[in-house]
């Protein structure tokens, strides 16, 4: 290839398609290597909100630069020209930051390999916390003037305003409000929040499934309202995340599925899902989505030890897999997770994905996270998986056969349902498959010689007659107090019955469960 030779290139409107695509002189050898050097300026990247915040408008969240998307994983070198006296945040390193004139330059260089790179800048307020044991940084960053919507809202002036369409899920965020006045809206005040969050999340997150490929993590204020994002070592959180709960009841958004609960955590998890371990293509986003999803399921029952909300996220999250969209479909049934963003559509609705990736992505993990666990060693054959996983695919892309192959190397004895050491019946099922089994528990607990004896009569419904999975059984013995028995493996549509001796109990049990822990995706 010539160095320095022009290139012709194709780039539509950039309302119509903001890809361009460049067309070589001559057919490529084998094996070359060539570089492609582009030029190109703009003013749609971002958008003045006023208060010196600035949103990343439609592609510029993640098409300022040229790039192949999450399944190539590059080096950056970024040089940014800011107004002077506000601050740039990037994902990697901050090389160099001076005052040149009326500007601020600010130049970050990355230290290993990224699918994507990310920005934020404002007039911010920071925090730091130093994770000494792991050599790591967390930030908090809040602007410390509200943009110019949030003032009319503390000032009664609101009114319905949208703010983008997400071109992978087809949803419309929006800020919708009555004409009230909401109060102190600032978000200073709540960085803490975030920094403390952001601390535990990181903490949490090594411990299961070791260490990302990165030091540092800006947790940053944005001005949308309705969703956060994630780059490596950069996270968006929408500003409402930095309101208390009386004011986001002033705006409508009391958030009945705990979104303001889970989208820190969720997005910390990112720097593990989406950024350290990559996604091959759309097939394989279900990882990403669907693993942070399960990481923020982690955080409200390890970090926040609330078993209630844990619950709670599980049965919210079956719901949304469940319920009927205004098109008449339940995400469940349209597609398997590995169809990705091609099961939005006219027909099927536009939210299908997002109902879908997120939620049976969480699910699928959690089962196999439930089938690893046992009484003695709790998570730690779980744990060992999965930071195998993070250390053979860090900073490169995964597939799903990748992450089925991690799960057969490392399965236990009880998972092995077909016996012949695959996980195919479970990945057919869930995966590749849109299975939602129906279960009915019948049971007695009757005196027995040196105790008691625990009738079951177990029934699974709504499969084909392959459909395979094993059902734990949960025994509660007093308030709080509760046993895992084992697991029933059923097959097809069929009732099984057991008798289980349960010696040496000198008190009645309360009460036989299926399912304590939502361990398998079923009908409600």
């Amino acid at each position: 290839m010539t160095s320095g030779h022009p290139l012709s290139f194709i780039q539509e409107g950039k309302d119509d398609d903001p890809d361009f695509a460049v067309i070589l002189p001559r057919p490529l050898k084998a094996g070359e290597a060539f570089t492609i050097r582009t030029v190109y300026s703009g003013k749609d990247a971002v958008k003045n909100e006023g208060g010196d915040n600035y949103y990343p408008v439609g592609h510029g969240r993640d098409r300022w630069f040229p790039n192949r998307g999450f399944g190539v994983y590059v080096t950056y070198e970024m040089t940014f020209h800011i107004p002077k006296g506000m601050t740039m945040v990037a994902s990697g390193t901050r090389i160099r930051e001076v005052n040149e004139g009326n500007e601020n330059l600010s130049e970050w260089r990355t230290e290993v390999p990224q699918a994507v790179a990310g920005f934020n800048f404002g007039r911010f307020k920071r925090k730091e916390a130093k994770i000494e044991k792991l050599g790591y940084v967390v930030e908090s960053y809040a602007n410390q003037d509200e943009p110019d919507i949030v003032k009319s809202l503390a000032q009664g002036g609101g009114k319905e305003r949208e703010v983008h369409r997400d071109v992978m899920t087809g949803q419309t965020y929006s800020t919708v409000t009555q004409n009230a006045a909401v109060g102190n809206l600032t978000t200073t005040g709540m960085m803490d929040k975030a920094l403390a969050e952001g601390q535990l999340a990181v903490e949490l997150y090594t411990d299961y499934f070791g260490p990302t490929s990165y030091k540092r993590l800006a947790m940053t204020q944005h001005s949308a309202f309705n969703y956060g994002q994630s780059w490596p070592m950069l996270v968006y959180l929408p500003i409402t995340y930095f309101f208390d709960t009386t004011a986001r009841h002033g705006l409508h958004m009391d958030d009945p599925r705990g979104y303001f609960k889970i989208v820190g955590p969720h997005e910390v998890a990112h720097q593990w899902w989406g950024h350290t371990v990559g996604f091959n293509n759309y097939r394989d986003q279900w990882m990403s989505e669907g693993f942070a999803d399960f990481s923020a399921s982690l955080f409200i029952q390890v970090i926040q030890k609330n078993h209630s909300e844990f619950i709670k996220f599980w049965n919210d999250e079956r719901e949304m897999l469940t319920e009927t969209n205004k098109e008449g479909f339940r995400a469940i049934d349209v597609g398997p997770v590995t169809q990705g963003v091609r099961l939005n559509n006219t027909k099927a609705g536009f939210d299908v994905y997002r109902r879908l990736i997120y939620p049976k992505g969480a699910y699928i993990l959690h089962m196999i996270r439930m089938m690893m666990w046992n009484a003695k060693t709790g998570d730690s054959e779980f744990k060992s998986m999965m930071q195998d996983f993070v250390k053979t695919y860090a900073n490169r892309p995964a597939t799903t056969e990748d992450f089925k192959a991690m799960v057969e190397k490392h399965m236990t004895a009880g998972m092995d349902i077909s016996g012949n050491h695959t996980m195919d019946w479970y990945f057919d099922e869930y995966v590749y498959g849109t299975a939602l089994p129906s279960y009915k528990l019948d049971y007695s607990l009757d005196q027995a010689a040196n105790g008691y004896t625990l009738s079951l009569k177990i029934t699974q419904s709504g499969v084909d007659d392959k459909f395979t999975m094993p059902v734990p059984v949960y025994l509660e013995l007093s308030k709080d107090h509760i046993v895992r028995l084992g697991a029933a493996s059923i097959t097809g549509n069929r009732t099984i019955e057991q008798k289980i001796p349960l010696n040496g109990l000198k008190e009645k049990p309360k009460r036989a469960m299926l399912n304590y822990f939502n361990d398998v995706l079923c009908a409600p």
